[in-house]
């Protein structure tokens, strides 16, 4: 792939990150729009109307808290009935209109390539991930997914970036970690984790305030602590 020979290049003087464990949901791929599509078209045969407020309050959360926020507000019949509905709707969605990051992809392209361990924690499924990566074409360059499935507390507790971790055999206080949403940030940076945050569609730089780096596009440089800008006492530093 050219973008991550280029970065490969960018970057071969300089130092690598330890190990890097990605968010998956609107950091790898924008599955956060579909996945909102699916929830109002549901909703909506609930004579529901979600708003970006909504969404805003459940993004980065595994489905039960959504389904708790939303069964709230509106009647939504019998909860495994409405979660089929609503995943042969996210499906379709997914098939036919999914887009992949391309820094993101670029990027563990070049992490792979550089031998750089590479580990997915998610508050999706662990068969959503593994959907995602497939459908980005870096499945063979991940070393350790961790779906909602795989842990009993999830984002914004710290256990799924640990279990990535330990997936990996590495210590996560030299991880670098990518997230697009502050629940997502919270739960890396519990965790000791240099943390990343990347600008998507549905959160700010200033949501993403708490991360020790914000960007708007991802890089191996990126992902490199900084030891002159790191707070004091870090790790990392």
């Amino acid at each position: 792939m050219r973008g991550a020979d280029a970065g490969l290049r960018e970057h071969r003087a300089g130092p690598l990150p330890t190990a890097v464990v990605f968010d998956c949901d609107g950091t790898i791929a924008d599955t956060e729009s579909i996945s909102d599509r699916a929830w109002s078209e549901t909703l909506a045969e609930h004579g529901y109307t979600a708003t970006a407020e909504d969404f805003r309050a459940v993004i980065g959360y595994p489905f039960p808290q959504n389904w708790a926020y939303f069964s709230a507000r509106a009647d939504l019949g019998e909860r495994d009935a409405f979660r089929a509905r609503l995943r042969a709707r996210f499906l379709d969605l997914f098939d036919r209109e999914l887009e992949v990051h391309d820094d993101a992809v670029s990027t563990i392209v070049a992490l792979g390539a550089a031998g750089v361990p590479i580990g997915v924690a998610s508050s999706s499924s662990h068969q959503h991930v593994e959907r995602v990566l497939a459908r980005a074409g870096v499945t063979d360059l991940v070393g350790a997914i961790v779906g909602a499935d795989d842990v009993e507390a999830h984002k914004p507790a710290p256990e799924p970036y640990l279990a990535a971790a330990a997936g990996l055999g590495v210590d996560p206080l030299v991880c670098s970690a990518v997230e697009d949403t502050p629940v997502g940030l919270a739960a890396a940076l519990a965790a000791g984790m240099f943390t990343v945050g990347v600008v998507r569609t549905h959160a700010t730089a200033d949501d993403l305030a708490d991360a020790h780096r914000v960007v708007d596009h991802l890089s191996l440089a990126a992902l490199v602590p900084d030891p002159v800008r790191v707070q004091e006492g870090d790790p990392w530093s």
